[in-house]
Order: structure tokens, then C-alpha cells, then sequence
């Protein structure tokens, strides 16, 4: 029996990454999504004001609206 050796190789294509910020927001997505979960089943509601007045920005308040 003779092993023959093959210049051709194939190559799995390479996987197109995410970039850090992309990870870091789709990341931040998630746990958004999971807080808002958490409080939705806690309480029933998501109660802005109180987080607000709690001291969370509005940008913060936009994007739980958001997930």
C-alpha cells in the first residue's frame, strides 16, 4: 500500500469574526433583555419612573425600552 502526498489541501473557509463592539453590543442586548425579563416576571411591569428616579439615565432606561 502506497501513501500518496497531495499538494492540493482544501481549506475550511474562515469564519468571519464579530467585531469587539459588535460583541460588546450584542452583549449588552442580551443582558438587557435578561433584566427586563427578571423584572417582568418580579413585578409584572417595568416601572421607569423608579429606575429613574433610581438614577439610571435615560439612554439606559431607552435601551431596556428597546430589548
Amino acid at each position: 500500500m502506497a501513501l500518496f502526498y497531495s499538494a492540493d489541501v482544501k481549506v475550511a473557509a474562515a469564519k468571519t469574526g464579530k467585531t469587539e463592539a459588535a460583541l460588546l453590543d450584542q452583549g449588552t442586548n442580551n443582558l438587557l433583555h435578561a433584566v427586563k425579563q427578571k423584572m417582568l416576571k418580579k413585578q409584572g411591569r417595568v416601572d421607569y419612573g423608579k429606575l429613574r428616579k433610581d438614577g439610571y439615565s435615560d439612554r439606559f432606561l431607552a435601551k431596556l425600552e428597546e430589548a
